[in-house]
This record gives C-alpha cells, structure tokens and sequence, in this order.
C-alpha cells in the first residue's frame, strides 16, 4: 500500500523509552530523534569536534540527553544551550539516558568503546 502525504505526516512514528533513573529518585522518557533534532545533534557534534581539536571537553552525554529527554507529550525538556548545566548532573544517570537514546538512535554504532574513542 502506497503512503499518502497526510498518512506520513500524522503518522506516530517515534519510539519512546521510559528509563528508571534512581539517582534522580525518578525516570524519564527518552525519544527517537526527528530528523531536524538528529541534524542539529550532528551539527553539534561537529562543532564540539572542532573544540576538541583546541582542546575543549565535550559534553557528549549531555548533548544527546538534551537531545532526546522528552515530557510525556514527546516535547524536548532541553535545549542544546542547557548541556553545560545538564552536563553536571550525576554521570551515571547520565550513562542510562546515553545507552537509551544511543540504543533507540544509533547515532554512535552499538559498541561503547567506540563513541569514547570518538
């Protein structure tokens, strides 16, 4: 069956993840990016990897938390200019909300070791 425009723009096709966060004595929703959230979260990267050539911190989990944390109606919580304050939130809540969003994006592959070595 051929799509419709009106079927693909009413169409609910981003996944949610609930993701317990103990630290936070709570959880949060983790969503699939849009395409205009995934090209501002790559344009950030882009800008954070030419800092990381002069020598700055990144800011990697952060981002994609900011990126992704979503209320129950799917709407951001973050804007890229909350990554610094969000960045200095506990590092093992962070590590879940980056496995789940990483998980329902791939934006960084499957392994781990790949997106510290990036």
């Amino acid at each position: 069956m051929s799509l419709t425009k009106s079927d693909i723009l009413k169409a609910d096709d981003l996944k949610m993840e609930e993701v317990e966060i103990p630290e936070w004595n709570g959880s949060v929703f983790v969503t699939e990016l849009t395409g205009d959230a995934r090209d501002e979260f790559e344009q950030y990267l882009a800008q954070l990897e030419e800092k990381r050539q002069e020598g700055n911190f990144m800011h990697l989990r952060a981002a994609l938390a900011a990126a992704t944390i979503v209320d129950e109606k799917k709407e951001r919580m973050f804007t890229f200019n909350e990554i610094k304050q969000l960045g200095k939130k506990n590092g093992k809540a962070l590590d879940r909300i980056f496995e789940a969003a990483n998980k329902l994006n791939k934006v960084f592959g499957t392994e781990r070791e790949s997106v510290e070595k990036n």
